[in-house]
């Protein structure tokens, strides 16, 4: 069943009310039904067809929500990019997925030109607002004057959206997600923070539900997924900002905060934060990384109140456990798995171990992934016996609680953000002065880790910190940009030559990082 159905069933089981706020625009279910059928009979018209690729590029912004529905009725799939993404970036993306358009936005289309310029593929594009894009078409000119309803069957396994992720060799990746992944993620979300009971059932009289991280991220479609389900508003911020973020909640009176450390870190230290009042806030959720447990403590201490910690991969269309509103929180822990999913600890062989043993975290269920887009090798790696490997290092108590002890090999999480030390490696080699580098992450209390590299520059050469970060900028997403960078003669390495980051991490100890 096509996901979109889900809106559908929201205005059948809710009737008409407000589902979408932005900065005080205000949109009902039924508001939404309409943009996207009218959106979705336009890209009809524009020649989108069944399992035809878009790539959405664009800010928090409505459009994000209306294009989404409008490409899922129509049968095609979504491309959600992170709109921080360089041109380079940008143009592995199109070259990879193939889409037929890109929608972006007037802030964004600069980027998308230059990045078109990079690519084999020249998709069509769509601009939210005005654009001095070359042959780009205002977003406005393809919502038809049709409004009537719009839905192109597909099946629970096919392919809804394609979500793109840094791989081990630092190439992107896709995930493919199917429409049953989308939905029984999205149920399963809305069960375990307590919002619906099993058999669909609202628990929480208000949902209001602050859409403050991207939704370019698969959080956006659970959110929305979520928002259906409940009968829920979404009230959709275009970033991150402690204050404006808490007197939205006052105002709004939000009941569910879905944010990553970083923002919980901000929030506990804001100076003003008494001056607002957050009562009305029964789900704080954390996310995209570890939490530390001072921030945990604090951020509850300041606001009494209680954080949920989830784990997820975008391999698993966002969660797969977290903890439970209804029960003790077990410091350390991410909590037991969600509804309808299997988690599995095993060692080296693939064989299961007993609770309280520590092995690579297994994951089966209906919110696996189906693979990653044209890329048998990846997929095999990660997939064995319908079981999707993680490479997350942890183990299980006895009541099936999850705890984390370590991440992917080298992964750098920058406030919720992913970053692989060899895509930052192979930009940095690209610069003329630079013979090698090593990159690793290193502690931060405001984003949890900064991406560190240690570079060796070529015979004679001179450059400066300041004109690295500025030589990356051009070519990386800012949050994957070395804050720290360290000039070394030459970098630890292994009988293959292979740069060994463990001494890099021992090293720091003689370094001064700020934490």
């Amino acid at each position: 069943m096509n996901f979109a159905y889900l809106l559908l069933d929201n205005i059948n089981k809710y009737g008409e009310y407000m589902l979408l706020n932005y900065e005080d625009q205000e949109y009902t279910n039924t508001d939404l039904e309409r943009l996207s059928n009218r959106l979705g009979h336009g890209l009809l018209k524009m020649g989108l067809q069944k399992d035809d690729r878009v790539v959405v590029f664009l800010p928090n912004i409505p459009e994000v929500l209306i294009s989404y529905l409008a490409i899922l009725k129509v049968g095609a799939i979504v491309v959600p990019v992170n709109p921080s993404l360089s041109p380079q970036e940008l143009s592995y993306i199109i070259n990879d997925s193939e889409p037929l358009m890109i929608i972006t936005s007037t802030g964004l289309a600069e980027t998308v030109r230059r990045a078109q310029e990079l690519s084999l593929i020249k998709p069509s594009v769509i601009v939210a607002g005005k654009s001095s894009h070359q042959n780009a078409r205002p977003i406005a000119d393809c919502y038809m004057e049709d409004n009537s309803f719009l839905m192109i069957e597909r099946p629970d396994e096919a392919i809804a959206i394609i979500m793109y992720s840094s791989g081990t060799t630092g190439k992107p990746k896709g995930a493919m997600l199917s429409h049953l992944n989308l939905r029984l993620e999205g149920y399963g979300d809305a069960q375990q923070i307590g919002l619906i009971d099993p058999a669909g059932n609202r628990q929480l009289e208000k949902v209001n539900l602050l859409g403050v991280l991207p939704f370019s991220h698969v959080y956006g479609l659970c959110t929305m997924a979520v928002a259906y389900l409940s009968g829920g508003t979404i009230f959709l911020m275009p970033e991150f900002d402690p204050g404006k973020t808490l007197k939205c909640i006052q105002e709004n009176e939000i009941t569910v905060f879905g944010g990553v450390p970083t923002m919980y870190t901000w929030l506990a230290a804001y100076p003003d934060a008494e001056n607002y009042d957050t009562s009305s806030v029964v789900r704080w959720i954390s996310g995209a990384a570890a939490l530390p447990a001072d921030v945990r403590n604090s951020f509850e201490k300041r606001y009494n109140t209680k954080i949920l910690d989830a784990y997820g991969l975008t391999e698993t269309a966002s969660g797969f456990s977290m903890q439970r509103y209804d029960r003790p929180i077990k410091p350390g822990s991410v909590g037991p798995a969600m509804p309808g999913c299997e988690v599995r600890v095993v060692d080296n062989e693939g064989r299961p171990l007993p609770p309280g043993q520590v092995g690579e975290l297994t994951i089966k269920g209906p919110n696996v992934m189906k693979g990653y887009y044209r890329n048998e090798e990846e997929t095999a790696q990660a997939l064995k016996d319908g079981w999707l490997y993680t490479g997350d290092i942890g183990y299980m108590d006895e009541d099936g609680d999850i705890f984390i002890v370590d991440r992917k090999k080298d992964l750098i999480i920058r406030g919720g953000f992913s970053v692989y030390p060899s895509e930052v490696e192979a930009v940095l080699c690209d610069h003329p002065e630079i013979s090698d580098v090593g990159v690793i992450g290193v502690p931060d209390r405001e984003y949890g880790e900064q991406v560190c590299a240690f570079v060796v520059l070529k015979e004679g050469a001179k450059v400066s910190k300041k004109e690295i970060q500025s030589f990356c900028r051009e070519n990386l997403a800012g949050y994957k940009i070395p804050r720290h960078i360290e000039f070394c003669d030459s970098l630890p390495k292994n009988e293959l030559g292979k740069t060994l980051r463990r001494q890099l991490r021992a090293a720091l100890k003689d370094l001064v990082v700020p934490f």
